[in-house]
């Protein structure tokens, strides 16, 4: 009995012993398999960071050879549009201007009496298109306008400049218009693109310029020979060159069609003829090649900046050669200018469309008011 006694014992303490070995067996495997678990989670997160990496690098490669394709697309882009340098560019304005200023000068009549003698109708019309430039009331002329000398070309000279400033260098999109009168104005090309780029500019400035700038270089594609679609680059080109020509013809015979025209001699020679196109012709050139700039062209003109006081120092304007300023510089400043002479022309944002908060003048307005003191 004993020995069996002595049996079950030992065979229990192998019992407890076996269960014991097998609970930590147990353990062992579960920290094996958690050990494996872990070591797995680790490594698919290694994996999946390491794709991560894989695509971010890629994605910069990638990002690094588009930016290299853009720079050198701009490279060649900017050598087919390199900007005009502005001081030449405020040289061509400054000719255009004094070329205007000839011109008024050889075909205005010489005769102040004759701005007293016109018809009814003929004067009516006159001042409804100086009231443009000058300060027209109750259908007459600024206070000494018309008794100082070559005061016909003063007006002959600002109704030009008016009507070539706001013909061309308002609307980057002048040349598309049409020549039909009876044509709803806001269903013309030149109109619903306008539209589209002043409602552009409201939500994105930067991208509204370039999209403009790159609109008029797509259509005056540069010459090259060695494309493989040079000509129809070329032909698309002359369709542009003929829509600015036929442009600055139909504004050019408005002006003379225009009261304007009271102001000149009759006897105007071929030679004036000619180099009056030309004002036009160069003024829609030069305006076209100025708005395929990514810069931003202001004109402002009577309308813009009524009650403008006189002052000699202004960055923006200058005094008329007629305005005799050395000689009432004590009592000029302050005065109110009479007439726009010249429109003024700024300039605002670079050529790389950036800054277009800040503005710069490329052309000066100019101005003349009456130099004589009032009566005390």
């Amino acid at each position: 009995m004993e020995g069996q006694q002595s049996f079950r014992e030992s065979l229990e303490v192998k019992e407890r012993e076996w269960e014991e070995r097998e609970r930590q067996l147990q353990r062992h495997i579960s920290q094996i398999t958690r050990h494996f678990e872990e070591t797995s989670h680790n490594l698919q997160a290694k994996l999946r960071e390491s794709e991560s990496e894989k695509l971010v690098m890629r994605e910069e490669h990638n990002d690094f050879i588009r930016k290299q394709q853009e720079a050198s697309f701009g490279q060649m882009e900017s050598a087919r549009w390199l900007p005009m340098d502005e001081g030449k560019v405020m040289h061509k304005l400054d000719r255009l201007k004094t070329n205007m200023r000839s011109w008024a000068k050889a075909t205005s009549f010489k005769d102040n009496s004759r701005l007293r003698s016109f018809a009814e109708a003929e004067s009516a019309a006159l001042m409804q298109d100086l009231a443009n430039v000058a300060l027209v009331e109750n259908g007459q002329l600024p206070d000494g306008l018309s008794t100082i000398a070559r005061s016909p070309m003063l007006l002959l000279n600002a109704l030009l400049a008016h009507s070539v400033y706001t013909s061309f260098f308002r609307s980057p999109f002048f040349f598309l218009g049409n020549n039909d009168p009876n044509a709803v104005s806001n269903a013309r090309p030149e109109q619903i693109l306008e539209d589209i780029y002043e409602r552009a500019q409201e939500g994105n400035q930067q991208d509204a310029h370039i999209w403009r700038s790159q609109t008029l270089r797509l259509l005056m594609p540069p010459l090259r020979n060695d494309a493989t679609d040079a000509d129809a680059e070329k032909q698309l080109r002359c369709t542009t060159e003929d829509s600015i020509a036929q442009a600055a013809g139909r504004q050019a015979s408005a002006f003379l069609a225009s009261p304007a025209r009271y102001l000149i001699e009759d006897n105007a020679n071929t030679v004036l003829t000619n180099k009056f196109s030309k004002i036009y012709s160069d003024a829609a050139k030069l305006s076209y090649m100025l708005w395929t700039r990514r810069t931003q062209m202001r004109c402002f003109t009577l309308h813009e900046i009524k009650h403008l006081a006189f002052d000699h120092e202004s960055p923006y304007f200058d005094p008329d050669n007629l305005v005799r300023f050395e000689d009432h510089e004590d009592h000029l400043k302050g005065k109110t200018v009479t007439v726009i002479v010249h429109p003024l022309l700024k300039v605002y944002g670079t050529d790389e469309a950036k800054d277009y908060d800040q503005g710069r003048v490329w052309a000066k307005g100019v101005v003349w008011l009456d130099s004589k003191k009032s009566p005390v």
